[in-house]
């Protein structure tokens, strides 16, 4: 049985090197329930199994028209190993997507005055105690939580012997900025009646 799965898996590679196009309709439907389960197990809808069935057959097309495609595996076993990574990487940046957008605390999505006025102040304070420190604790405090630099490429950028060296000077410019913190949320108590 497998071996006839084989030569019908070359022999559907070999109908895409020569551009026959009815093979595209044929994979779509041979591979759509288990590209569709996968995706609904993995947190998917219809919509995001069809597109990642649609971008897994282009990308299999693509890979078997090249000269070095060599099929190792099941056609089928290959394919949904590109569905998975397609929606692996989909994920990840979804994932990415919501870690950046501001949680809202109200029913419409959009923050209440409160919530926003209290945001605008966090933010003053973090950027008036970031501007009172050094220019090299800020600079590095930017690389590292702003840019999301490693000690390596910090290290580099900013002069330091080493990216133990950098991660030495950002525990002390942390610590600096925490007390210029706690400094610029104090005053304004301490200025109040």
């Amino acid at each position: 049985m497998a071996i006839l799965n084989i030569n019908r898996d070359r022999e559907t590679t070999n109908r895409i090197r020569n551009n026959d196009r009815s093979v595209l309709g044929e994979l779509f439907l041979k591979h759509e329930k288990m590209v569709k389960s996968y995706i609904f197990k993995n947190g998917g809808n219809l919509s995001d199994a069809e597109d990642i069935l649609q971008e897994a057959t282009i990308v299999l097309w693509q890979k078997a028209c090249s000269d070095d495609f060599e099929l190792t595996a099941q056609l089928s076993t290959y394919l949904m190993s590109i569905a998975k990574n397609k929606w692996l990487a989909e994920t990840r940046k979804r994932k990415h997507r919501a870690a950046q957008e501001i949680p809202a605390n109200v029913a419409d999505g959009s923050l209440s005055a409160l919530d926003d006025i209290i945001l605008t102040e966090r933010a003053a304070s973090v950027k008036q105690a970031l501007n009172s420190l050094n220019e090299v604790c800020r600079e590095l405090l930017l690389l590292f939580y702003f840019e999301e630099r490693n000690f390596r490429d910090i290290a580099r950028i900013m002069g330091f012997n080493g990216p133990d060296v950098a991660k030495s000077k950002k525990y002390q410019c942390k610590k600096a900025l925490e007390i210029a913190l706690k400094k610029s949320i104090a005053e304004p108590e301490g200025k109040q009646l």
